[in-house]
């Protein structure tokens, strides 16, 4: 009998300084026109001044839900039979798929810290993990499948999952990351 592997895991995506300017620039630009909208409504309002407030209430509330997309987020990673799926999840709410990628394609793994890093060849640079200096974020380098390219992904996997990849990944990968991570 065959048994399949699934494993799957969430991880939140801390802050960094990009996230900060984003969600800033989101928050400032949405309540400078609230505020500008809610001026023009109480401004041109000739029964008792209730639009302004009306417009900077909704304005507020709009500001505020649609920021709170560029502030949090989560990536899941979902591994079955060889082949690992990330998603990204903005504000609990929407669900984006991200990409695929067949662990056989996988040419190089690794943590962000290592010197072979510097040596690879890299087109396509994909970030989906909790940070790069958390320390169980690791990379994987592999030649896209429809792309092509040479994608260098970073995620935070858990142990389980760490487990479950090593039956798929090929030989010489399994040797140079996991056989190192038993020595230390």
């Amino acid at each position: 009998m065959v048994s399949d592997i699934v494993c799957e895991y969430m991880v939140k995506r801390k802050l960094d300084a990009t996230q900060i300017i984003k969600a800033a620039v989101v928050f400032l630009g949405g309540f400078t026109a609230t505020f500008l909208l809610s001026s023009f409504g109480a401004y041109s309002d000739f029964t008792g001044g209730m639009m302004g407030s009306m417009l900077l209430v909704v304005g507020i509330g709009l500001t505020i839900f649609f920021g709170r997309r560029f502030l949090m987020i989560e990536y899941e990673y979902a591994y079955f039979n060889g082949e690992i799926t990330f998603d990204k999840i903005s504000a609990k709410s929407k669900r984006k798929h991200l990409m695929d990628v067949e662990l056989k394609s996988v040419e190089k793994m690794g943590r962000p810290g290592d010197e072979a890093l510097n040596s690879l060849k890299v087109d396509t640079v994909r970030d989906y993990s909790a940070s790069l200096d958390n320390e169980g974020t690791i990379f994987i380098y592999f030649k896209g499948s429809e792309s092509s390219q040479n994608t260098l992904l970073f995620f935070t996997p858990n142990q389980k999952m760490l487990d479950a990849m090593k039956t798929s990944v090929s030989a010489t990968v399994y040797r140079e990351f996991f056989s190192k991570a038993k020595k230390k």
